[in-house]
């Protein structure tokens, strides 16, 4: 059987070297608020449309969702591109609940057989990664992490529930070719001093994985959101490979000025990214960045297409292996988007005039200002920055309570129903400039 092999510092496929290029499908089978327009994690919204709707239909809900998001005229259009690799995070919960972790909801593998059809039907590469995980692997929301602590780090309990399902996973896509591996952690964040408890983890996941599996790629993150790879070691097993994120434009807000000089941009784009490039001549591995992308914005359009064409270009430079974020949303950082005249769309104008991702942090960092004067004249950073992620967990709730739920009300049982349907392909727009982009930088 042909599956995509290490090979040193390189990615191997039937003989010869591969490099990917593609997407991520980001709130998807893992729901992320600012992409989706609506407050909360992914527990809470399904939580606010299960009340709203009442139980039966809010699962009929979110398995619309599912079904209509990603079609088959989503990956034609994928595969026009010269996309060669969907890397698709997910949340534990889909295969996992709660209040009985024994036993795997089989909706789950359902959900995943389907995919896999279709990129074998297509010959794209999947590539699953985990995006949540109980207690939280990081402290932000896209983790469905609603207290703002990574408590999964704190919590043996929740660690073998994650090392269970990543073997069962595992056994049960031993033999599928097309997938590329398995993303074992999104993002991990453990904000502890010492990263040993992190490193031993992961090593448990990668052991348990290979007693059922061995030949499918385990990728290796780094720690602070797949950024920092300080301490970390790989496991004695040769089909290890890198993953990180690249969000250069996150890190240097300054790099978003349009008067900021082009050259020096790119300058300092490519200084971050020779870092992370260097880290296959450091472990010996080959690397693929997960994630990296902008907020598109449509009034200047022209602008957010040169800051993508920057870093496709360097990508192409350092002859690294990629996935963009990401494919659909709700017009936020995604290549296509339902139509403005959509019951979705219409849903998240309303939700948009009352709140934002951005209005949400900067609400955490004043308040987390305010209460540091009222205990001290020097409030470090680094306990300001632990400290908002915990306030921000009151904010998922009020905006829950307060915002999400109430323009909810105002529609009809029918009218929601139907908003899933706004993700299909034939009733998305997309950006030409993107997909043109795509389409040149795509490794051939």
């Amino acid at each position: 059987m042909d599956f995509v092999k290490v090979k040193g510092k390189e990615f191997y496929y039937k003989g010869e070297s591969i490099l990917f290029s593609g997407l991520g499908v980001g709130s998807w089978l893992n729901m992320e608020h600012f992409m989706l327009g609506l407050p909360g994690t992914d527990a809470q919204i399904r939580k606010t449309f299960e009340e709203v709707l009442g139980k039966e239909d809010g699962e009929k809900f979110f398995e619309s969702f599912i079904l209509n998001f990603l079609t088959d005229e989503d990956f034609r259009f994928l595969k026009e591109m010269g996309v060669n690799l969907l890397r698709v995070p997910f949340s534990y919960r889909l295969f996992i609940d709660d209040l009985n972790p024994h036993t795997y909801k089989e909706e789950g593998f359902r959900y995943m057989d389907r995919l896999l059809a279709l990129c074998t039907k297509y010959e794209i590469f999947l590539m699953p990664d985990l995006h949540t995980t109980p207690g939280g692997q990081n402290p932000d929301w896209h983790s469905d992490n609603m207290t703002g602590i990574p408590q999964f780090w704190h919590f043996r309990i929740f660690q073998e529930q994650i090392v269970k399902l990543w073997k069962a996973i595992a056994a049960r896509y031993k033999e599928e070719t097309i997938r590329l591996g398995c993303g074992r952690l999104n993002e991990p964040s453990s904000m502890l001093k010492n990263r040993r408890r992190l490193i031993a983890v992961l090593e448990v996941v990668t052991t348990a994985v290979r007693e059922v599996d061995p030949n499918h790629i385990i990728f290796i993150e780094g720690d602070f959101f797949s950024m920092d790879f300080t301490d970390i070691r790989l496991p004695r097993d040769e089909q290890t490979a890198l993953t990180f994120h690249f969000y250069p434009t996150v890190w240097d807000e300054n790099l978003t000025n349009k008067d900021y000089d082009a050259a020096e941009r790119v300058r300092k784009m490519d200084e971050q990214l020779s870092g992370f490039s260097a880290l296959r001549d450091t472990f010996g591995r080959p690397a693929l960045c997960g994630e990296a992308g902008v907020d598109i914005k449509k009034d200047d359009l022209s602008f957010t297409m040169q800051l993508l064409d920057e870093t496709l270009s360097l990508f192409q430079k350092h002859s690294l292996s990629w996935t963009l974020w990401s494919y659909k949303d709700a017009q936020w950082m995604g290549l296509a988007y339902p139509g403005n005249d959509t019951g979705w769309m219409k849903l998240v104008s309303e939700i948009r005039k009352k709140w934002s991702h951005y209005g949400q942090m900067q609400i955490a960092d004043e308040f987390m200002d305010e209460i540091g004067k009222r205990y001290t004249d020097d409030f470090s950073k680094e306990l300001k920055y632990e400290l908002q992620f915990q306030l921000r967990g009151v904010l998922y709730r009020m905006e829950e309570e307060y915002i999400l739920k109430p323009v909810l009300e105002k529609y009809s049982r029918e009218e929601i129903m139907a908003m899933p349907e706004s993700f299909r392909f034939e009733n998305c727009d997309y950006y030409e400039e993107y997909r043109k982009l795509l389409k040149q930088y795509s490794w051939k």
